[in-house]
Order: structure tokens, then sequence, then C-alpha cells
């Protein structure tokens, strides 16, 4: 019963996480998009290197983030599950003592 009381603010918070997943997918697809730009303008031999460690190290590292404000949600979702079925389970011991005491 309890996350009842706050089921609009914990929807709130899985909606706005998803939108910061979104919004931190979209930084990646920009990144990428850059690289190419990045490389044709550079004026050296390091512009193949620059690619290689944004594909080495900041996107792996994005993906992670990505991964982990996902996860965010999964686990926020697991936690209301167990909170429903808690609230199901004392509600059916509520009931059955109702009953038992009205027996009485």
């Amino acid at each position: 019963m309890f996350l009842q009381f706050i089921r609009d603010q914990v929807d709130n918070v899985t909606a706005t996480v998803g939108q910061q997943q979104q919004v931190t997918s979209n930084v990646l697809d920009q990144i990428k998009g850059f690289v190419p730009k990045v490389q044709s303008a550079w004026i050296g031999g390091d512009a193949d290197e620059f690619a290689a460690d944004v594909a080495r190290k900041l996107v792996p590292a994005m993906m992670e983030l990505i991964a982990a404000i996902g996860g965010i949600n999964l686990n926020l979702g697991k936690a209301t599950g167990i909170v429903d079925q808690a609230d199901s389970k004392a509600k059916g011991m509520a009931d059955n003592l109702g009953e038992l005491f009205s027996q009485i």
C-alpha cells in the first residue's frame, strides 16, 4: 500500500530516466557523427588515431552509461513489483484476519 501513495512519483521518475537515456543515446550519435567531420578537417596523421580513440574509449564508456541509466528503470521496475507483491500479500493477510475476527 505504500507504493500506491507514491505511484505517480515512481512513474514520473521512470519517465524522466527513460528520457535521460534517450538524451544520452542522442549525444553518442552526435559524437559518432562528429568523428568523420573532425577527421576530414584534421591536418596531420593523427586523425585516424583520434577516430580510433573515440571508438576504443569514448563509445564504450557512453554505452556503459546508457546501460547504467537503463538499469535504473529495470531495478525500479523490479522494486515496484516486489512492493506490489508485498502489498497484495498484506491485503490478503488482512482480509483473512478480518474474516477470522468476524467469526468470533
